[in-house]
């Protein structure tokens, strides 16, 4: 028989011909041996036990990932046995290709089966088909399987060899084949099928990670300008009244010692006094208010001045950003630590939690300070919880040896990455586990019980930084020796979203 595109159909029960032409051992052995196997073990077995029926070197198992329009054009290796091994599965382009030419009648052809078969001279047929000079190949054989609802090519099993094929091995395969054909597809549809429900599964889980995102984006925008316009808010209505005290303290310093002044001038001219007066100013200790008085209205300027520090603070921790504006990072760290200044105090349990600040000179760069603010919080927040976590168990004394640090660094970078500034945030406190570090920025991921965690400090955070503002958040954890957050910030203004 010439080299060709089989004409014949085989649908129908192998003939008793055909049947005289391989024994029913080796046809009981092929359906056995695949009969146990399923899913990607099947086709190795498969190909080993073709090559041994029909006695050839090669047999691949392919499938075809690719199409242009009604052509296929792309076939991935389901298996390719070398004569020796299973070899690594690769994908191949069917252009000028025995295989190519099978696939591609048989998508044109109304029929079961597809056979093609030249029994010499292959590489001749396509020369340019540079696996057959590869493989040595002078003989192929290959079945098109077919889709059993569409009637459409979904793969190909071919064999081939360095000899020529004989029409006896060509009758052969043509059984081994059709016995092996139906199952093989059934394998392919159903690999084909936990595909499809693996890719649905990946876009559901897509669709769930970009649902959490944006849930986490809108709780991070209702946080911030909630945030903002309450301690706005209080901050507004504590410096009506703290302004008007700041101006009447001034007034108040200047009576005072005006009021001593003039007191003392009665004292040195009317050197006389009854004993009324000089009974009474024993009972207030004239003397040592006149010492004090002035102290008190000292000690009341320094603390409207902490007051108003503390109010502009506020003003600046909870500023609504609109848009980018040059800002100053040492400010709003600086805010950041006044606002958190309660929880840094030393208590019954611990003393004072020491801040370290190694502030280098930096630029100002394009950002949204609030933003940063909110960042700097959590980062501080967080520090202070793995510190105070660290003292479990510990008394007041051996903290005290001890201490709790949390350091500050800034530096100004410029490398090879570019312009840059970067805040590290360290701490001394207990450190990240390691089996939960790569979970660290995960929305609603949280190592905290109770309610002290939500499980969006750190994801928000990641999210101000990376995508609004085109920098990077990184860190670094020792269990039970601390924590270090490093942001990095370009200098130059960042077209971002958000």
């Amino acid at each position: 028989m010439s080299d060709s595109i089989d004409p014949q159909p085989s649908p129908d029960p192998v003939s008793e011909t055909l049947i005289q032409d391989i024994s029913w051992e080796v046809l009981v052995k092929l359906i056995t041996s695949t009969a146990a196997v399923t899913g990607r073990d099947y086709y190795p077995v498969l190909a080993k036990q073709l090559t041994a029926a029909l006695d050839v070197k090669y047999a691949i198992i392919g499938e075809i990932c690719q199409w242009d329009g009604d052509r296929p054009e792309r076939v991935r290796s389901l298996c390719f046995w070398n004569g020796q091994g299973i070899v690594e599965n690769f994908e191949y382009d069917l252009t000028c290709t025995p295989c190519g030419q099978l696939l591609e009648q048989a998508s044109q052809a109304d029929k079961n089966v597809t056979l093609c078969w030249f029994p010499k001279g292959v590489q001749e047929h396509f020369p340019d088909d540079i696996n057959l000079v590869k493989l040595q190949a002078q003989s192929y054989l290959g079945v098109a399987l077919l889709d059993p609802e569409t009637r459409q090519p979904i793969g190909h099993i071919c064999v081939l060899d360095d000899r020529p094929l004989s029409e006896n091995k060509r009758n052969q395969a043509e059984i081994v084949l059709s016995v092996l054909g139906t199952r093989t597809v059934a394998e392919l549809k159903r690999e084909q099928a936990e595909r499809r429900e693996r890719e649905k599964i990946k876009q559901l889980e897509s669709a769930l990670a970009e649902l959490q995102y944006t849930q986490s984006k809108l709780v991070q925008i209702e946080k911030i300008s909630s945030l903002g316009q309450l301690v706005a808010g209080v901050a507004h209505e504590i410096n009506n009244p703290l302004g008007c005290i700041t101006g009447n303290l001034v007034h108040t310093a200047d009576y005072a010692a005006d009021l001593l002044e003039h007191l003392s001038l009665y004292q040195q001219h009317y050197s006389q006094i009854p004993p009324d007066l000089s009974e009474h100013a024993e009972d207030i200790d004239i003397d040592y208010l006149k010492e004090d008085f002035p102290l008190i209205v000292d000690s009341m300027k320094v603390s409207v001045d902490r007051i108003q520090e503390i109010v502009s603070s506020l003003r600046q921790f909870s500023r609504l950003d609109a848009e980018q504006t040059l800002c100053d990072v040492h400010e709003g760290l600086e805010s950041t630590l006044v606002v958190l200044r309660h929880r840094l105090k030393a208590n019954s349990e611990r003393p004072e939690i020491q801040v370290l600040k190694e502030y280098s000179e930096l630029p100002k760069i394009p950002a949204r300070p609030g933003q940063l603010n909110q960042v700097f919080m959590n980062l501080l927040s967080n520090a202070i919880d793995a510190v105070e976590e660290k003292n479990q168990g510990l008394s007041y004394r051996q903290i005290e040896a001890n201490p709790n640090i949390i350091a500050i660094r800034t530096q100004d970078l410029q490398d090879d990455e570019g312009d840059r500034i970067a805040i590290c945030i360290a701490d001394n406190g207990a450190g990240i586990p390691l089996d939960v570090q790569s979970r660290l920025f995960e929305t609603f991921f949280t190592t905290k019980e109770g309610e002290r965690g939500t499980g969006l400090g750190l994801s928000l955070s990641r999210q101000i930084i990376a995508e609004n503002h085109g920098g990077s958040l990184t860190f670094d954890s020792t269990p039970n020796q601390g924590t270090e957050f490093i942001i990095e910030l370009p200098v130059s203004p960042v077209d971002q979203a958000g």
